[in-house]
């Protein structure tokens, strides 16, 4: 019986290998060309705790089985390291930390970029706090950054509206950019980049069939242009019948826990796909930009996809760079892992990286100082 047991788990052991390896190889596939892969790098953080699980069952068993997991994990080092940053100064209290970068702020050639998702200023009640869109705008000013890029920005025209307290309460960041992805007489519903720099130029790249958009502003620094990418790329756009559904999941194996699997898991096919056209497309505007980037924004997408390798290329990410711990961006059940992103070209560097854990929407603002060489 036992040595049935041994097979049983050594064959389970080269199982969850083979998908950690195959997790690795996802971002390098398009899910428009085969978007099972895209599944296995979703969960790349719960197969790899199941292989770091099996190495430590071997090596307490001191058999020679742990070079299994042992070796997947070595030959994803470099996607472990994007999922995860360590860096050693950051055990320093990390409020005194940015303090002592804030101070150089002024002096250092530093500009303060924030980007944010606000979830419409909880336009669909979901947060039962009516002061939502007011502590938000709250937030972002006491923050002070020199850049902000939010993401499902709304405005309303209407009678009592907030549009009028949304450009006063950001007056310290008066330049503007402003596209929208639905709009009418009333409302108007899409993405913003707010500056305390000089826009000199402006545009956007639209999606086809999709209400996910990403603009380009070029801001003026000290004489210098840098384009900022603020981006949303496609949403899974799961309901709250489908949040239900994951909180409370038990496998039944009944016929209609069964349709809901598999309606979410093909909604999460679709959007990866979606997502990959879309990250091709900007990834071929950045590829012709003269100038230094950063882009922001909500990209939907976790370190370990085709979505965020693909923008990325040659780009660096703040966070990896100068952030610390797992950075989870997003504040909802599903995906809870790093979605957000500040990324810039290897001319710039990143002092600083900070998630601000502030539950005003379903993700959390993240901040970078950057240093504009």
């Amino acid at each position: 019986m036992k040595k049935i047991l041994r097979k049983f788990i050594l064959y389970a052991n080269v199982v969850f290998a083979v998908f950690l390896i195959l997790s690795f190889l996802s971002p390098h596939l398009s899910p428009e060309k085969i978007w099972f892969p895209a599944f296995l790098g979703l969960a790349y953080p719960y197969i790899l705790l199941v292989n770091v699980l099996f190495l430590f069952f071997w090596i307490l068993r001191k058999k020679k089985e742990l070079l299994i997991s042992l070796l997947a994990i070595i030959l994803g080092w470099s996607t472990f390291t994007n999922y995860l940053s360590i860096r050693p100064f950051r055990f320093m209290k990390k409020s005194h930390y940015e303090h002592l970068v804030r101070e150089q702020r002024k002096t250092d050639h530093q500009v303060k970029i924030m980007s944010y998702n606000v979830r419409g200023f909880n336009l669909y009640k979901w947060e039962d706090n009516p002061s939502t869109c007011t502590e938000i705008l709250a937030f972002s000013r006491e923050e002070d950054p020199d850049v902000l890029c939010i993401q499902e920005f709304y405005i309303s025209h209407r009678a009592g509206s907030r549009e009028k307290e949304i450009y006063r309460k950001l007056n310290n960041t008066p330049y503007r950019h402003l596209e929208y992805t639905a709009s009418n007489r009333s409302r108007n519903y899409g993405i913003a980049t707010f500056s305390h720099y000089p826009i000199v130029n402006k545009g956007s790249i639209p999606f086809e069939n999709s209400f996910s958009i990403c603009i380009f502003s070029d801001i003026l620094i000290s004489g210098d242009t840098f384009r900022i990418y603020n981006s949303h790329l496609q949403s899974v756009n799961l309901n709250s019948q489908h949040y239900q559904f994951i909180d409370s999941l038990k496998f039944r194996y009944d016929n209609q826990q069964l349709e809901e699997i598999k309606d979410i898991s093909g909604r999460l096919r679709d959007a990866f796909i979606k997502r990959a056209s879309q990250a091709d497309i900007i990834a071929t505007h950045v590829a012709s930009c003269p100038f230094p980037v950063i882009i922001c924004g909500d990209f939907n997408d976790t370190p370990v996809s085709y979505t965020y390798h693909t923008i990325k290329d040659d780009l660096q990410d703040a966070f990896s760079a100068s952030g610390w711990g797992l950075g989870r961006t997003y504040n909802g059940k599903f995906p809870s892992f790093r979605i957000d992103y500040i990324l810039h070209s290897g001319t710039i560097d990143a002092l600083f990286f900070t998630r601000k854990k502030v539950k005003l929407s379903d993700h959390y603002p993240i901040i970078s100082y950057l240093k504009m060489n």
